[in-house]
Parts: C-alpha cells; structure tokens; sequence
C-alpha cells in the first residue's frame, strides 16, 4: 500500500458553478473549513450540443470567491487550445491563487463536433496532445527561449512568472499513448477504469517514469437520492445512457466510499478527483470525511 498522503479533491460541476453567488460562496466556505484538498472544474468548448464551460475561466472565478484550497482542471481539452495561451493563462493564476494550481489535461474527441467547432480535425487530437504537452511543461517551467513546430509552431522568449507555485501538469487518459504522455509532464490521472485497469496503467506509468504522481477522477453519488441524481447527472453531462458508467459511480456515504476508492490507492492513486451528485452540501461532506479515512 502506498504510504503516501492522498490528496483527495471535490470536483465542482458546471450547474454549481452557476448557482446563486449567495449559494456558492455558503458551499465554498464549507470546503474551506473542511479535510479537503483541492478544487476541480471540468472543460469543454462545445458538448453534446454546445454545452460547455472553460475550465481555465472557471478556475479564476473560483479563486475570486475565495476558495482557500489547491485548484485543478480535471481535464482540461489541451489540444484545442495553444500550449503558450494555456501557459500563461495557469502562470497568471498561480500568481494570484497562493495555494496553487494542478493542470490536468487531456484530449477528449468523445464529441466530434468539439474539434470541428475550432476548425481541427479530430483524428489529430492524438498527435496534437503528444505535441502539446512537452511544450506546455516546458513553458511552465522556465522563461527559457521556445522553439517549437508542427501542429503548434512557436518562437521567442519563453513566458516570464511571478512568485506563484511550481504548476504540476497530469495528463488524462485511458490508452497507452496517456501513459507515454504522462511521462513527458509530472504524472497521470485516470478516469472511468476499474481498479485493475488502472493498476496496469499505473504499473507502465512508473516502469516509465518512477516518479509520476498518480491520480483517479470519478463522480460519485450521495445523499438519499444518490442513484436517481448521479443518474440524471451523467445523462446531463455525457448525454448517454448512465447504465454504461454504473460500476464506476460509487452510491453511498464516506464508508462506501472509501471502499470503493481504497483499491485504487492500493494501486497508487494519491490524487483523487470527486464529482458528487447530489445535494452539494452532503457531497463536500462525504468526500470531506473520505479524505480524513484514507489517511489514517
């Protein structure tokens, strides 16, 4: 088992996100005063119909409220963006936010639509992503000169900081080209795989980097209506039948919970990313006490 601390996060969906000021800044205060590590926000540009939320804006708008944890992009869609706009934009925010900044980033293409909408192919995403994530790591790094081609040609400087935090970068994903990936930055996050599968990724990820920092996200369901929410949040945000995700959605309180989420810690997972459906006050409860269980 790993003795490492797990850093287990709440992930705010896009309908928190849009509640009342009132409301949230009551939710953010409860996380501040909470076992939890972190904040994660999703990211898409257009979805299932042109829904989406940048992830980037909504972290900043997080950080205006006053949240008083670490903020992640859990993932954030790299290839439809420019590595240097993404650099300087996280740059920007670690500068402001002192308890840091993690940028989760992936490919996605689950939706064709959302690289036509930016005029990209999407059966480049793969090499764009290959492309786009040393770039990105070597800009956040230094203000080093850049020189880069192919899909994201650049030259010059490199990207002045200020005094914000180092910004880990954990490449998403379920294929072997994500653990390929996920050696080119600080580690790997993994989504929608059962504890075995991602004890296999999580075996080539080390063989391949021994160092990687190692992470899950999943949605969860809570509170007394848990299947019926997580339900109607999976079809709201995927737009397919939620059945095909139901072993990977744990329904329950922080005890079921923590049995769940325990294997992949014994794999290795020391991120963990928690989207609950479900009334949102027993959500930041639940992964509150979750947090606390597994690490005792």
């Amino acid at each position: 088992m790993t003795t490492s601390r797990v850093r287990v996060g709440i992930g705010l969906s896009p309908d928190l996100l849009r509640l009342e000021r009132s409301r949230l800044l009551t939710l953010i205060a409860q996380i501040n005063a909470s076992n939890i590590d972190h904040v994660a926000v999703t990211d898409h540009v257009s979805f299932r119909g042109g829904r989406g939320q940048d992830g980037l804006a909504a972290l900043h708008y997080l950080a205006g409220l006053g949240v008083e944890r670490e903020l992640h992009t859990g993932v954030l869609l790299l290839p439809l963006r420019h590595p240097t706009v993404v650099a300087r934009q996280l740059l920007d925010l670690a500068d402001i936010h002192p308890p840091g900044v993690v940028a989760g980033v992936g490919l996605g293409g689950e939706d064709p639509d959302e690289y036509s909408m930016v005029g990209m192919d999407r059966t480049e995403r793969g090499a764009r992503m290959s492309e786009a994530v040393p770039l990105l790591t070597g800009l956040l790094a230094a203000a080093a000169p850049v020189e880069a081609n192919g899909h994201y040609p650049a030259a010059g400087p490199g990207l002045r900081r200020g005094e914000g935090r180092s910004i880990p970068v954990l490449v998403g994903g379920r294929v072997d080209a994500s653990y390929e990936r996920a050696a080119d930055a600080d580690g790997w996050i993994s989504v929608f795989s059962s504890p075995s599968r991602f004890q296999r990724g999580a075996e080539r990820v080390r063989e391949l980097s021994p160092h990687a920092t190692l992470g899950y996200q999943a949605w969860i369901g809570v509170g007394p209506t848990a299947r019926v929410d997580a339900d109607a949040q999976i079809r709201r945000f995927y737009g397919i039948d939620p059945a095909h995700f139901e072993r990977y959605v744990p329904i329950g309180d922080a005890t079921a919970q923590h049995e769940h989420f325990a294997p992949y810690v014994e794999a290795g997972a020391t991120v963990l990313n928690l989207f609950p459906a479900g009334d949102p006050a027993t959500g930041i409860e639940t992964v509150s006490t979750l947090a606390d269980t597994l690490n005792r």
